[in-house]
């Protein structure tokens, strides 16, 4: 989605100031001069970041970035306005969740330019995240349909087929736990590298082995940083305590 931003004011020369100062800069700027114009464009549109002031007829700017926050809970939020109470600042902050507040007169092409650009990357992080989050969640409920078929098939199988199953569940239950923790983008890498590795060295060995654990281990471990491996290090040491049945 490429960069792009809604500004909001009720005095159309601030609005055609922000327009001159962000002229040359390379993302979509639409404005609305109202509450309502606002409303109906994000309505139609989504949008990475909102600057809006919060003396707006009709539809303040509170209202609307409570609205954001309930509908479109990507989207960052930035207030530039002329006034603020400290009661009012406290809700934004706290309760609308703001990214940056400005009061009149900011210097567009500069501190709010920047905060411009710092929003950007928060929304595209929030993304990334979730679609991260949603390929872990899909691998999770890829893997319980998984399960459920092997447990059918394990009916009257010999222990070391049962172990294998006991292994999964337990997998599982690891993955589910790490959805809800914030992981980087090479931590997961690095996790759906472990999980495939284990899983291969379990299938085809039908047991679980101290020397194949240790080597995949290993191999995990020089791939790691010191920091990665202190996230990691204990899920991996975790399952395969279970996988050894300790």
């Amino acid at each position: 989605m490429k960069n792009n931003l809604l500004f909001i004011n009720q005095n159309q020369e601030i609005i055609q100031e922000f327009l001159s100062a962000m002229k040359g800069y390379s993302f979509d700027i639409d404005t609305a001069d109202g509450g309502l114009a606002a409303a109906a464009f994000i309505k139609k549109k989504r949008y990475k970041v909102v600057i809006t002031g919060m003396n707006l007829s009709k539809f303040d700017g509170s209202r609307l970035i409570a609205y954001l926050n309930q509908y479109c809970p990507w989207t960052v939020c930035i207030v530039y306005t002329r006034r603020l109470e400290l009661a009012h600042l406290k809700l934004l902050v706290n309760e609308r969740k703001v990214f940056r507040i400005f009061q009149k007169s900011a210097d567009f092409r500069g501190e709010v330019y920047e905060a411009i650009m710092a929003a950007f990357e928060v929304y595209d992080l929030k993304e990334k995240q979730q679609q991260e989050k949603q390929i872990l969640e899909q691998k999770l409920r890829n893997g319980q349909a998984g399960l459920i078929e092997l447990k059918q098939g394990l009916l009257g199988q010999n222990q070391k087929k049962q172990q294998l199953a006991m292994f999964l569940q337990m997998l599982l239950k690891v993955y589910a736990k790490n959805v809800k923790i914030a992981l980087s983008k090479k931590e997961r890498h690095l996790l759906f590298w472990y999980e495939t590795e284990l899983m291969s060295h379990i299938l085809e060995a039908a047991s679980c082995s101290q020397e194949g654990l240790e080597n995949i281990k290993h191999e995990m471990y020089a791939m790691c940083s010191s920091v990665e491996w202190q996230k990691l290090g204990p899920v991996v040491e975790r399952i395969h305590a279970a996988c050894l049945g300790n």
